[in-house]
């Protein structure tokens, strides 16, 4: 028989009393559940989609279908679906403690917008200025990423794919496992919110640098450059509290940067580009083969960003580089604080 002490014991291990929701850890496990759930959904309905089409004969729909770049759209669409259902039901989280929504959202999206293109037109003009490449065509229609299609049709899916890639990836990375490990670690023995934030940063950047090791053309150097750019897309989290910027910045950073100026993005190159440069230039500054991302030149981008989004916080009236509020839940329909703590 069970005691009513044992039972208590278990509930603290699983639940936080005070929140009265399940602790970081286990709100981890039963999001990465709910994907994989999901996952095998979306593969069974895709396989299920394919061989419908494949009665109809060779069909253009059914080769967008079967491409890489669809498939990268709708696995960041299926993340970003999966992870706004755990944080809303899981984690009682509001919209915008998962860095959706807010006073400020809409308009920090829109500077981070531009900000990618700003960083991606600094890399081009310096590399075009130092003859690191040459401009060799416009309005380019190319095979790549499992689609060979005219250039508007092209381009219109590139676009898709790079919504869906960066709304995905922040809301996985920074909005949900960087708050989550913040949450869990403040708190924890003699750790603050400041220093659960600065662990959490480093340890979702490290994983976002990893997760791009598998990219064709990926090296040891391009991981490192990637977790430093994902150590910055953090702390535009962390500083605004909001991801605004870093889903601005990580759409037109791919998009302007493969689509408009024609690199490699992240070991990548996409069916359609308004211009289409070749890399003359030593690999260590441009990145060769994997693109600005694994060069040196990805620090005067950064560098780019870093002074023009505190200038944008500064301009809204922030004084604080790195608050804690991200490491502070904000929960629906939040129930009296107890005394048991994350």
């Amino acid at each position: 028989m069970t005691e009513p002490g044992d039972r208590s014991l278990t509930r603290r291990v699983f639940v936080n009393g005070r929140e009265r929701r399940l602790r970081a850890g286990w709100r981890l496990i039963a999001a990465t559940f709910i994907l994989v759930l999901a996952s095998l959904a979306l593969f069974l309905a895709v396989d299920y989609a394919q061989a419908i089409l494949s009665f109809a004969g060779p069909l253009v729909v059914g080769g967008i279908l079967a491409s890489t770049l669809v498939a990268q759209t709708a696995s960041n669409v299926l993340v970003t679906g999966v992870f706004v259902v755990a944080a809303w039901f899981v984690d009682r989280r509001t919209l915008p403690d998962l860095g959706l929504g807010g006073r400020r959202w809409w308009r920090n999206l829109g500077f981070g917008l531009l900000l990618g293109v700003a960083m991606t037109t600094a890399v081009f003009a310096v590399e075009l200025a130092a003859g690191l490449i040459t401009v060799e065509q416009l309005f380019l229609s190319r095979p790549g990423l499992g689609i060979d299609q005219p250039f508007p049709v092209a381009f219109v899916l590139v676009v898709l794919m790079f919504v869906a890639v960066g709304v995905g990836e922040e809301v996985l990375f920074r909005g949900y496992l960087l708050t989550n490990i913040a949450e869990g670690l403040n708190g924890l023995g003699p750790i603050g919110p400041r220093t659960a934030l600065g662990v959490a940063a480093v340890l979702t950047s490290a994983v976002f640098g990893v997760v791009h090791i598998t990219n064709p053309n990926a090296t040891l150097v391009s991981a490192f450059n990637i977790t430093v750019v994902g150590l910055f897309l953090a702390w535009t989290y962390v500083v605004t509290e909001d991801l605004g910027i870093a889903i601005g910045v990580h759409i037109t950073w791919n998009l302007s940067l493969s689509s408009v100026y024609g690199f490699p993005v992240s070991g990548l190159t996409t069916p359609a580009t308004i211009l289409d440069v070749r890399q003359t230039g030593d690999p260590l500054i441009t990145g060769g083969p994997f693109g600005p991302e694994a060069g040196l030149v990805v620090y005067l981008a950064l560098g780019v960003a870093i002074g023009l989004t505190w200038w944008w916080v500064r301009r809204g009236g922030a004084s604080d580089w790195f608050p804690t509020g991200v490491a502070v839940p904000d929960l629906r329909k939040s129930p009296e604080p107890r005394t048991e703590s994350e």
